[in-house]
């Protein structure tokens, strides 16, 4: 990556970094032409979109993470750690009098680096730089570590004070995320907040910022993550639903020729990643709980407890607990957990590289995978989730690519949804109209005609 060349294997894939420039800590106010010059001090950004400067000769190495474990997990913020070159000095952090806007390299600016395939050029990961530890050695390169967090990190990393009394009663989900990110002071231009019509109970919003969002996010049993273009995002809870006929973005496997090639296959079947006693309540004292008899009798007991929603519905809490126990109950073991794939053994028309490319948690990606043994035995063939991704790409010229997964069939829309039907009926009445109703909730979400 340091001298941008291409990463090994048979398909060109150039990586590219980016750092945002621009002293964005005050996105407000514009400048005019006959008042303002850009170049005094007491300038301000007249944006919230920073101008990003090319750095990708400067950058050793680069690894990334976001996304969760399991479908119905809380979002951890996304991470990166990025190893830039500084020969020249360029990234020396100057110690004082010189201003922190006017350096190069410091913690808050934005950062983000990808990928230039055919296809056109990727976002693997977009963020903000949370630390940046120079290292100087006599012996080699000098080198900067920087440490960034995504769009839900640096939103939730500060702690806000508690108010003299709760407010918000009857507040949405998506308007509880919108009070949590004005009390931080989040720009409204990064922000991507789905209506729902969940209802919360008042909260003092005292804690953690990134606790707050992810405990409204749960209490409606949808997702709050950073995205691609540095937004803070809220899906309701039904926005993994999908239709059964829908084909999967990907088949990864070994069985047709046209499949994705996988690097390594990782199965799991770990007795606490089963669910057979889902508790969802507000306290210890106050809660509703669902139990799996059968699941019982296979596993035991499996408890999966949550005790600090601030969700004002009871049927909701039964909602929120009987998903529970369809994402993680038996019949989801074992599970495909992750599979790895490496840039370096696409066949040549560019599919394993397309694929590490565009999966995304944040989608969600859907994949088919399958695998045949070489005896002739086929191990399984399930479509997933994508629920995490982990991109490496090394000072060698190799990238490769973890993808987590999780099953996803408990969200295609067999006639019903999580606010509409319980998860425990065995028949749907009227699967022509609630598919049909599900059809245009996914247009809806993407933005297409139903």
């Amino acid at each position: 990556m340091a001298a941008v060349r291409p990463l090994l294997g048979p398909v060109a894939v150039f990586p590219w970094a980016e750092l945002g420039v621009g002293d964005s800590r005050a996105p407000t106010g514009q400048a005019r032409w006959d008042r303002d010059r850009w170049d005094t001090p007491a300038a301000r950004w007249a944006g919230t979109e920073p101008t990003w400067l090319d750095v990708s000769c400067e950058v050793n190495s680069a690894e990334s993470d976001t996304g969760r474990t399991r479908v119905v997990e809380r979002f951890r913020p996304g991470s990166a750690e990025v190893v830039l070159r500084n020969l020249d000095g360029w990234a020396d952090l100057s110690p004082p009098p010189t201003p922190p806007a006017l350096l190069p390299l410091r913690p808050g600016r934005q950062f983000r680096y990808g990928v230039d395939t055919v296809s056109g050029r990727h976002i693997l990961f977009r963020g903000y730089i949370d630390e940046a530890v120079p290292i100087y050695q006599p012996w080699g390169t000098d080198v900067v570590l920087c440490s960034c967090i995504d769009a839900v990190g640096e939103a939730g990393r500060a702690a806000l004070d508690p108010l003299a009394a709760p407010v918000g009663d009857g507040d949405t989900v998506d308007v509880r995320v919108a009070r949590i990110l004005d009390a931080r002071g989040w720009p409204a231009t990064y922000r991507d907040l789905q209506p729902t019509s969940v209802r919360l109970l008042a909260s003092d919003l005292g804690g953690a910022g990134i606790d707050l969002l992810g405990q409204a996010a749960d209490s409606g049993g949808g997702a709050v993550f950073g995205d691609l273009a540095g937004r803070v995002v809220y899906r309701a809870r039904d926005w993994q639903t999908y239709l059964p006929d829908t084909p999967p973005d990907a088949t990864v496997g070994n069985i047709d020729p046209a499949d994705v090639c996988p690097s390594t296959w990782e199965l799991s079947f770990r007795r606490r990643d089963v669910t057979t006693v889902a508790r969802m309540g507000r306290s210890a004292d106050e809660h509703v709980t669902v139990v799996d008899d059968a699941g019982r009798a296979v596993a035991g007991f499996e408890p999966f407890t949550r005790s600090d929603l601030l969700t004002a519905d009871d049927a909701t809490l039964t909602t929120l607990a009987n998903r529970i126990l369809e994402t993680r109950g038996v019949a989801t073991m074992p599970r495909i957990e992750a599979v790895t794939l490496d840039a370096a053994t696409d066949p040549g028309d560019g599919r394993v590289v397309e694929l590490m490319a565009t999966a995304r948690p944040e989608t969600p990606t859907r994949i088919r995978c399958r695998l045949r043994a070489r005896d002739g035995r086929d191990v399984f063939d399930l479509t997933m989730f994508v629920t995490g991704v982990r991109h490496t790409i090394t000072d060698r010229g190799r990238w490769y690519c973890r993808l987590t997964l999780d099953p996803a069939a408990p969200f295609a829309a067999a006639g019903g949804r999580w606010d509409r039907a319980g998860w425990d009926r065995a028949t749907w009445t009227d699967v022509v109209a609630l598919t049909a109703e599900a059809r245009a909730l996914r247009a809806e979400l993407i933005g297409a005609a139903p």
